[in-house]
């Protein structure tokens, strides 16, 4: 029956097109060539819909013929896309598996980094090279994208961060820590988002990401009931730009993205004055632990 349906799509898609062609001579006896040559597009895309722009292609996963609907389409359908990504996962992981790379142990308190001594127990990586904990700056530096990364930063990569945080080098380039104002390199610094991508900061451009190294990157994200408490703190201050109005964490999350926007950017300049102060707390917690 499928094949059927294909073999009628495309007699469809021939009888369209001849009809067409005639109805063309028939129009421009009677309207100007632009009206007939409207008349003939609106004719294809009534009768042939979705076929008409894309060949016939075969299904990567289940192996059917189907028609595109996209340029780099591949499966026939969603399910097909689903399963074909759950089959590229699993043999992700068989192949850690086989490499000896299934498990990552976490840091305990008391681990440091190997190489450079690096003690928060929040930005210490597992490393299957050297069978130790690593810093993340020092994870970065040993893996092969960072010579893409350096790669990147020659070509003038660095002039798109226009209109984030970060100390600016010559020309435009990163040299700092927008926190921990290390030095860093293009290998090791990353671009943090200060308002989550599930809100909907895409839409705000680089004026939504800080530039920070690997290891302050790490703790962002994972010290999360420390930065929401020195966020409180924020709010509650008159460093914040609406202070008298906004002053709890349901009414910032209530405000507009603008309005957060210039919210959080003086919260991160804020959270760049604290920042040594957090790093201390975090290495008193790992000590209260260790105890």
């Amino acid at each position: 029956m499928k094949a059927r349906n294909s073999e009628t799509k495309e007699a469809l898609i021939l009888f369209v097109s001849l009809l067409g062609l005639i109805s063309n001579y028939f129009c421009v006896l009677l309207v100007d060539r632009a009206t007939s040559y409207m008349l003939i597009v609106v004719k294809f895309v009534i009768f042939c819909g979705d076929t008409m722009y894309y060949k016939k292609r075969v299904c990567a996963y289940c192996g059917k013929g189907f028609y595109a609907t996209a340029p780099g389409q591949k499966y026939c359908s969603y399910e097909c896309r689903e399963k074909a990504q759950r089959e590229k996962r699993r043999e992700y992981r068989r192949r850690r598996f086989r490499r000896g790379r299934g498990y990552s142990p976490k840091p305990k308190p008391g681990d440091k980094c190997i190489r450079c001594g690096y003690d928060i127990s929040h930005a210490l990586e597992y490393s299957h090279e050297v069978h130790g904990f690593l810093c993340a700056n020092c994870h970065r530096l040993i893996h092969s994208g960072s010579e893409r990364r350096m790669r990147n930063a020659v070509r003038g990569y660095p002039v798109k961060l226009l209109g984030a945080l970060y100390d600016p080098g010559f020309p435009h380039e990163p040299i700092r820590c927008y926190l921990c104002k290390q030095l860093v390199t293009p290998a090791i610094w990353e671009m943090h988002h200060m308002i989550p991508r599930s809100v909907g900061s895409n839409y705000l451009g680089m004026e939504d990401v800080v530039i920070v190294c690997a290891n302050c990157h790490r703790i962002l994200t994972r010290a999360n009931n420390i930065i929401e408490r020195y966020f409180v703190k924020f709010l509650n201050s008159e460093l914040n730009p609406y202070y008298p109005h906004y002053t709890t964490l349901n009414q910032y999350e209530k405000l507009s993205l603008a309005i957060k926007l210039e919210i959080i950017r003086s919260f991160y300049q804020f959270l760049r004055e604290k920042w040594n102060e957090i790093l201390s707390q975090l290495r008193q917690s790992v000590n209260n632990d260790l105890s």
